[in-house]
């Protein structure tokens, strides 16, 4: 009985124990809330899951609207029910439909299937506000980089219940072009206007280029910003900091303003190797040393472009020492007083061997245009210096706005190289007019085509015709060498001249001719031409034209060989403010029975520098021809001096005449021209300059010894305007002769509108 007692006694106490275990635990297990989630069939649990831990708090009934409310902003679902069952939810999604079909209205510009392939693109597959409304960015970030900039998008939707799918209907308002009013740049730097128009792809219409592109485009500009800040760096001037405005005006027109602050220009400090790894021998790091040093002695003021030609030459002089699997990589540190200091790290590398060679984004130009330029094939190693070679290579063909080359490793030794073009706009059509006192009225067309049907061949057709000169021509050219961007052109030309005016004749020229072409380096460039040409010569006055022409009158055959060497670092842009040019040209006629034959050679020098608001103009000229069979040479071949060659002076206005006072021109030349501008408006897009210069020049020494020849030294002093109008440069120039000979025919007046010439075509 006691037993059973005690028995009772700790049955008792368990029973209290559960109680009161059972009374804890049930706030506990109350806790423990279970989501169960249906109706999803596309979208992951584990993603509704994570989007409802943003609710701090769901053991109370009203977590029930947060819950709604945190699933709907998610906008993954067009419904969403909640019930709260003791300690689960039961959540009911509907997910949006999926979309059957698009349908477009009112789209020109861009047709149906260009929008559905914007659709693919961005996976557009359900019907929900934030998809709907990424898609319709999306279409108005592509119609704006087609000058759209004003589309209006809406859409209505049919649904379809029983399959949960819907039908989306979109009607495009495409608006106008925004076009480019005007280009207004600010900035108190060196780097001028015109300069930085050249380097810009944003354009205003001109009268030279009527048929520019002058669409107004967002991403563009944005570009054009990246394109001027790295400009200045090149110049030095690595704090500079580029911002655009764009003011819009009435009937579909922008102001574009972009605000430069360039801060201090930066100089080279020191270049070190680090060759921690000692790759480099003692001879190859004295010679990378004495490069560096001759470097220093030469260039002061820092540029990327600098250093990266440095280290190109860097790279090739270890590759000569015998060393192939390195790279180089630099580091720019600013220090005080803006100076920079670089380190060239050397260090090796493993070799990697492409697999395959991809090329994307040329939807016009041929592969083989590309794959050429590449000095590599499937199966080389590839070093990091030639991808730098390989994207200059590509950039310089003039086909391509922008080329990027990446590399997809496959393993330690093997990797994919995919090259990424953006193609560039290669058609051109430009047209102009000129009047002036010199060359009367005159029209020049040209048609441009750089990469004729996607062969990277280039095609010119030019149309010129003047008062005194009408000329035709065709030039086609094409990459004969990949290896050192050789390249071979034909051309046929066709041209009238009178010089009745002058020397009482007329002459017809057909001519063809091929020629081959190659870059030594960055700034110069060697060509050399053979042509056959057939002359007719008309004489217009038997009584006063030169003797030579009156014997040569009728048809003449001639073959020429012309050599051309061409030097410039003359900066880009309409108006010249720095740089050199050197030009020495050779031309060989060889004699036939119609001529004598002579040697030519004319070397032609151009300097300019700049300082703010004034440009300095250094101009020099020497040219010399003789016969080959000690006889004379014919008046057009000869050098002539005047006009614009040195002003104050007529065209034809200086140098020897016959005894009838008709122009038989001289066998050497000899000029110097010193100009001083002045801009005004330094800040407009149209500058005006005022001009003073100081001209000489000397052409002497005739086989016939005319009457009205001498060897003294004509020389001119004067003032001029020029102002680039939005209808062309207008010209005024006023000469006056200080130094002359009393036969000499004087022009103290000259006026151009235009003043067009074949190079800007």
């Amino acid at each position: 009985m006691k037993k059973l007692k005690k028995n009772y006694t700790i049955l008792k106490y368990k029973f209290i124990l559960i109680f009161v275990f059972s009374f804890l635990a049930k706030p506990l297990i109350s806790n423990e809330i279970i989501f169960d989630i249906q109706g999803n069939e596309f979208t992951d649990t584990e993603v509704i899951l994570s989007i409802l831990k943003e609710i701090p708090d769901t053991s109370n009934k009203e977590s029930t609207n947060d819950i709604i409310r945190v699933l709907d902003e998610s906008d993954l679902f067009s419904d969403v029910q909640v019930k709260l069952l003791e300690n689960k939810y039961l959540i009911i999604v509907k997910e949006h439909p999926n979309i059957d079909k698009l349908y477009f209205k009112n789209n020109e510009r861009l047709k149906d299937e260009d929008l559905q392939l914007i659709a693919s693109q961005i996976n557009f597959s359900k019907s929900n506000k934030s998809s709907i409304n990424i898609f319709i960015n999306e279409l108005k970030k592509v119609y704006a980089s087609f000058g759209f900039n004003n589309v209006q998008i809406d859409y209505s939707e049919k649904k379809y219940p029983e399959t949960n799918t819907v039908d989306l209907n979109f009607d495009i308002n495409e608006g106008k072009i925004t076009k480019i009013n005007k280009i207004i740049i600010e900035s108190n730097n060196f780097i001028l206007d015109d300069d930085i128009r050249a380097i810009i792809k944003s354009k205003t219409k001109t009268i030279l280029n009527i048929f520019a592109n002058n669409n107004y485009k967002p991403n563009v500009v944005e570009r054009d910003k990246y394109l001027i800040s790295n400009y200045f760096k090149e110049y030095g001037y690595l704090d500079v900091s580029v911002e655009s405005k764009i003011e819009y005006l009435e009937t579909n027109r922008v102001n574009i303003y972009f605000y430069i602050q360039e801060g201090e220009e930066y100089s080279f400090s020191l270049i070190n190797i680090d060759d921690n790894k000692d790759i480099l021998d003692e001879k190859t790091v004295n010679q990378v040393n004495e490069k560096i040093k001759s470097f220093l002695n030469n260039e002061k003021i820092f540029s990327l472009s600098k250093i990266r030609n440095l280290k190109k030459s860097v790279s090739s002089i270890i590759l000569d020492s015998g060393i192939e699997f390195f790279e180089i990589e630099t580091f720019e540190k600013k220090e005080k007083n803006y100076k920079v200091n670089v380190l060239f790290q050397i260090l090796p590398i493993i070799p990697k061997y492409t697999n395959q060679i991809n090329i994307v984004g040329n939807s016009r130009t041929l592969d083989h245009v590309i794959r050429r330029e590449l000095e590599i094939i499937e199966g080389d190693a590839l070093y990091d210096s030639q991808i730098h070679t390989i994207r200059d290579k590509l950039i310089s063909l003039n086909l391509f706005e922008s080329v990027e080359l990446k590399k997809d490793e496959i393993d330690e030794n093997k990797i994919n190289l995919i090259i990424e073009v953006e193609e560039k706009q290669t058609g051109t059509f430009n047209a102009g007019v000129s009047v002036g006192t010199l060359d009367g009225f005159s029209v020049v067309t040209g048609l441009r085509e750089r990469n004729f049907y996607g062969t990277g061949r280039s095609v010119d057709v030019l149309l010129n015709t003047s008062d005194d000169r009408n000329q035709f021509k065709f030039i086609t050219t094409d990459r004969l060498s990949y290896q050192n961007d050789a390249d071979i052109s034909f051309s046929l030309n066709y041209k009238q001249e009178d010089f009745s005016t002058a020397s009482s004749y007329k002459v017809d020229t057909f001519s063809s001719g091929v020629g081959i072409g190659y870059r030594i380096n960055n700034n110069l460039y060697h060509n050399i031409d053979l042509e056959y040409a057939l002359k007719d010569y008309k004489v217009t006055n038997s009584s006063t034209v030169a003797n030579t022409i009156s014997n040569s009158s009728g048809s003449n055959i001639s073959y020429l060989i012309k050599n051309n060497f061409r030097y410039s670092t003359l900066n880009p842009g309409f108006v010249l403010r720095n740089g050199n040019f050197i030009n020495f040209n050779n031309t060989i006629e060889t004699p036939t029975s119609s001529n004598n034959g002579f040697v030519k050679n004319l070397i032609t020098i151009k300097k300019y520098f700049s300082s703010k608001n004034s440009i300095y103009t250094v101009q020099g000229k020497v040219g010399n021809i003789f016969s080959l069979n000690n006889n004379d040479i014919l008046t057009d071949d000869k050098f002539s001096l005047g006009g614009r060659s040195l002003r104050g002076f007529d065209i034809y206005g200086v140098g020897p005449r016959n005894s009838r006072s008709s122009y038989i021109g001289g066998n050497n030349i000899a000029s110097l021209k010193l100009d001083y501008s002045y801009e005004i408006t330094r800040q407009s897009n149209f500058p005006f300059f005022l001009n003073i210069f100081n001209d000489y020049g000397l052409i002497w020494e005739n086989k016939t010894a005319p009457t009205q020849s001498d060897n003294n030294i004509r020389s001119s002093v004067g003032f001029g305007i020029r102002y680039y109008s939005p209808v062309g440069p207008i010209g005024l120039t006023w000469g006056f002769p200080i130094m002359d000979e009393e036969y000499d025919i004087k022009r103290m007046f000259l006026f151009s509108i235009g003043n067009l010439d074949w190079s800007q075509f």
